[in-house]
C-alpha cells in the first residue's frame, strides 16, 4: 500500500506542514510495537477503548461540519463519514473488544478527551474550512499511519485483525476525496483563513501524536 499523497498545492502545503509530526508517529513506541507484534496488550486496550468513545464524538462533529457545508456535495460526503463512524464504534464495540478481550471504556482519557474537545469546539466555532481541516488528520494522517504498519507488519501478528482494518479500499476512498474536496476549499479561501487551515491540520495532526504517546504509558 502507499501513502496517499496531496491533491494539489493547498494540500501540499498541509502535508510539508506536518511531515516532521508525521515522522514522529512513525517513530512512536506505539506504531513500532504494534507493527512488530510487541505491543503490549495494556497499550493496545488504552487505545482501542478509548478510540470507542472518540469515534463518537468525532462522528458529531462531522455531523455538524455537514450542516454548514457550502454545498449538497459536502454535505453528503461529511454525513456519509458521520454514519460511517457510528457504524465503526459499533464494530469496534461488538466485535473487536470482544475479540481482543478488551473492557469497555466509559470515561475518556486526558489525550482524547483534548482530540474531541478539540474538534468540537471547530466544528461549532471555526469558519467552516477551518473546521473541515481539524477533521482531516484523523482521515489523512491516520491512514498513512496505518499504511506503514500495514507495510510493516511480521507475519502471525497478534494484532493482524485490527492491522488489517487500515487496508479498507472505501476508506481509502473516503481520505482521497476528504483531501480533494479540502484542496478545493482551501485554494479559494482568503489567505486570513487559509492560515488557520493549516494551523489547525497541524494542531490535529500532535492530537493524532498525542493519543499514541498516552496509550504508551498504559
Amino acid at each position: 500500500m502507499d501513502f496517499l499523497k496531496p491533491a494539489g498545492p493547498f494540500t501540499n502545503r498541509l502535508w510539508m506542514t506536518v511531515e516532521p509530526d508525521f515522522e514522529q508517529i512513525l517513530k512512536c513506541p506505539y506504531v513500532g510495537r504494534l507493527a512488530d507484534g510487541t505491543l503490549p496488550h495494556s497499550w493496545f486496550a488504552h487505545y482501542l477503548s478509548q478510540d470507542v468513545l472518540y469515534l463518537i464524538d468525532d462522528s458529531r462533529a462531522l455531523a455538524i461540519t455537514a450542516a454548514r457545508a457550502y454545498n449538497p456535495d459536502e454535505m453528503y460526503f461529511f454525513l456519509q463519514l458521520a454514519k460511517d463512524g457510528l457504524d465503526i464504534e459499533r464494530a469496534l464495540h461488538n466485535d473487536f473488544l470482544k475479540y481482543f478481550a478488551i473492557p469497555e471504556a466509559h470515561e475518556k482519557s486526558p489525550a482524547f478527551h483534548a482530540y474531541t474537545d478539540f474538534l468540537l469546539d471547530h466544528a461549532f466555532h471555526a469558519p467552516y474550512p477551518v473546521a473541515v481541516t481539524a477533521l482531516l488528520p484523523c482521515f489523512w494522517v491516520y491512514f498513512n499511519t496505518g499504511v506503514y504498519i500495514f507495510n510493516n507488519t511480521v507475519s502471525d501478528n497478534p494484532y493482524q485483525k485490527w492491522i488489517d482494518t487500515y487496508s479498507g479500499a472505501e476508506y481509502m476512498e473516503y481520505t482521497q476525496r476528504f483531501i480533494g474536496i479540502t484542496e478545493n476549499i482551501g485554494q479559494k479561501a482568503e489567505s486570513k483563513i487559509s492560515k488557520q487551515m493549516i494551523d489547525t491540520f497541524a494542531e490535529g495532526t500532535k492530537h493524532e501524536f498525542m493519543t499514541l504517546e498516552e496509550a504508551a504509558h498504559h
